[in-house]
């Protein structure tokens, strides 16, 4: 990355503007909203005042700097509303007093008539309402222009943190009363001053989150990014093959926009790569700047963050000083207590707000943090779990990001926004993705796509190629659930045959026909064979088991007979699947992990966690939602996992959906 590329990521404000502007492809969903409010807000009452909440790198500075470029660039809006911007960093600014005299300087530069606001503010300086005093010069200059303000507040939170409660105070009566003064605030963290109803700003400010990109963000990002670059070519052939590699690596780093901007560089670089060495290459760049932030704690901090960056969940300060050895150190609960407090402060550690009783939970904020931590500085052991979650995601994104990809597809072919050789070419490319998860995908991308071509007249011979394929797919084993029924099969193949000269073989559809039944009569077999099972209570060698697992097409049948084995006897479930080597045989555990949280088996679940504590390292984010169904009885087990593994626990309660909705 180039040193040029690196001084825009960490400082948004030395960009031109134009520039600025015209990269800005994530959030603009909530700047649009933000910036209507302020068009339509003409501030003859006090107005509305935002917080923008979000981690390092998720953009809330370049937020900040669009929100006060399209204030300048309105043309009504910026004759009466002027736009005043606070960097990130505000060392000179001790006080109350000091906030409106940092306007008074900013005002200065931008607009004539308020070159002598600073001077007249301070004609009052030594007086002991000084902070009222500057404010009431500041009102008294803009009554006289015709004119208000927007403050555009970057780390307002250590802001109010310098200033103390008083000050705090007068500033929340100023901008209820005022309006004349409008403030958009941005904070890493969530502040205390907003959700304790003994705070001053107590349920003051409207709320935004920034979370993490989405698929389409991440996708979008990159597309202006090799653009600017030249080399969108490039960055569609590497997308072809490696959008699991982006999802892996999104969900890993929390979505964080900086951080998936210095991915960028290695995805582009190095298209034939997994996903671990595309986290070894983004470690390496971030650890100048993660090294330096631990550096810069004191001792007894590092020694604490040390602690809660192995525990990589959140922990208690009980736990934390468990794992600190502190006692070694003298250091007792109380004090351990008020330097987590500085350190969240820092904004270097976060307090999971909803975890019930007295014990707060304490994890680092910036989760790529943590990640590096565990990668650069603890055991093997601590390292083997990063590589776990990796092997997790790999897992899970092949499937889920295929998916996506199909999605969008087809929703493409609805619009009609194709030519006919790119549906034909993209049809049959995906139908011919090795995954033995995407059937049902396969077979609707191929019959919509047929059905595409022939209403569009397109080629004889593409259609009938398609035709084969689907064929071909269904006789290879198309799993029950996801087979189409002989009746809508014999539709297609009719109506094919009535409409264009195709020759389909009869043959064809008679020995598609023979193996629906074969197959259907082979798992009526096996489930009366585990009904006798079951009834005289046999326990199967672990050899047979593997062979019954082989001949099943169905995944709800396979997952019932899974059930069967666990319910027979739990110790010869787990020695059918090898967890570390097969990435397939990871994913069939963890679906019939969500396959017994959708029985409502959720003890059963948790008792597999349980008897082999190291799946709950290996399969992390099914653990977690095992214990969110449990949460009446543990109600914080949940709540210790880390933004990175909330997406993937979404995504596994829709599996948890669609057996509820399929499998009445």
């Amino acid at each position: 990355m180039s040193d040029k590329k690196l001084k825009y990521l960490f400082n948004p404000p030395q960009k031109e503007p134009q520039q600025l502007i015209a990269e800005f492809v994530v959030r603009t969903a909530i700047f649009k909203q933000i910036f209507a409010d302020i068009q339509e807000d003409l501030m003859q009452h006090p107005s509305q005042h935002y917080m923008i909440l979000g981690q390092r790198g998720m953009g809330k500075t370049t937020l900040l700097l669009r929100l006060k470029y399209a204030v300048l660039e309105d043309e009504q809006l910026s004759k009466w509303l002027l736009p005043v911007l606070f960097n990130e960093e505000q060392y000179s600014m001790p006080d109350l007093a000091a906030f409106f005299e940092h306007i008074a300087k900013i005002l200065a530069e931008d607009y004539t008539a308020y070159q002598t606001l600073l001077g007249e503010m301070r004609t009052h300086e030594f007086e002991t309402d000084y902070d009222q005093k500057a404010f009431e010069v500041l009102v008294n200059y803009l009554q006289k222009n015709q004119q208000k303000i927007i403050v555009f507040h970057d780390n307002f939170g250590q802001f109010l943190e310098k200033i103390g409660k008083t000050a705090t105070h007068r500033l929340r009566n100023i901008l209820m009363n005022s309006p004349y003064l409008r403030l958009v605030g941005a904070s890493a963290t969530l502040l205390e001053h907003t959700f304790d109803y003994k705070e001053p700003f107590f349920d003051f400010f409207y709320q935004i989150r920034l979370k993490g990109m989405t698929t389409d963000e991440t996708i979008t990002l990159f597309e202006k990014l090799a653009e600017n670059e030249g080399r969108s070519e490039s960055f569609q052939e590497m997308i072809a093959t490696g959008r699991a590699r982006i999802e892996v690596m999104r969900k890993l780093s929390g979505g964080v926009i900086r951080t998936m901007v210095m991915l960028f560089d290695v995805f582009m670089d190095n298209e034939k790569q997994d996903s671990f060495k595309d986290l070894e290459m983004i470690l390496d760049r971030v650890t100048p700047l993660y090294k330096h932030r631990m550096d810069d704690l004191k001792p007894q901090q590092q020694l604490l963050v040390d602690a809660v960056a192995r525990a990589w969940d959140a922990v208690t300060v009980s736990e934390i000083a468990e794992l600190a050895r502190s006692e070694r150190q003298g250091l007792k609960t109380n004090q351990i207590s008020a330097q987590l407090k500085q350190l969240v402060d820092n904004q270097i550690i976060e307090i999971e707000p909803r975890a019930k009783g007295r014990n707060h939970l304490y994890r680092l904020q910036e989760r790529f943090f943590n990640i590096w931590y565990l990668m650069r500085y603890s055991t093997r052991q601590d390292k083997q779990r990063v590589i776990w979650f990796v092997k997790f995601l790999e897992g899970w994104c092949d499937t889920n990001d295929l998916k996506e990809l199909f999605e969008r597809f087809e929703n493409n072919l609805e619009k009609g926004t194709y030519e006919l050789n790119t549906v034909f070419d993209r049809a049959l490319a995906y139908s011919m993705v090795e995954n033995g998860n995407l059937y049902e995908e396969k077979i609707k991308i191929l019959n919509k796509s047929i059905t595409y071509l022939q209403q569009k007249n397109a080629n004889t011979s593409e259609i009938k190629s398609l035709t084969d394929q689907l064929f071909h797919i269904t006789k290879i084993g198309v799993a029950n659930t996801f087979k189409l029924p002989k009746r809508r099969l014999e539709n297609i193949i009719n109506k094919l045959n009535s409409e264009i000269k195709t020759t389909i073989s009869k043959n064809n559809i008679e020995k598609y026909l023979r193996y629906i039944e074969a197959q259907k009569a082979i798992e009526t077999s096996l489930s009366n064979d585990l009904e006798d099972i079951m009834a005289n209570n046999q326990l199967l060698p672990l050899q047979q088991i593997e062979e019954i697992i082989g001949k099943y097409s169905s995944a709800a049948q396979l997952m019932e007979f899974l059930y069967i084995v666990l319910k027979s006897n739990a110790d010869q479930l787990l020695p059918i699947f090898d967890l570390q080597n097969s990435k397939t045989q990871s994913f069939i555990f963890v679906l019939f992990v969500v396959f017994l949280l959708y029985k409502k088996q959720y003890h059963t679940a948790y008792n597999l966690f349980e008897e082999t504590p190291e799946l709950k390292d290996r399969l992390k984010p099914i653990y977690f939602l095992t214990m969110e169904y449990l949460k009446d009885e543990y109600p914080n087990e949940y709540l210790k996992a880390g933004s990175e593994m909330q997406e993937t626990i979404e995504e596994l309660k829709e599996r948890v959906k669609w057996f509820e909705e399929n499998l009445k």
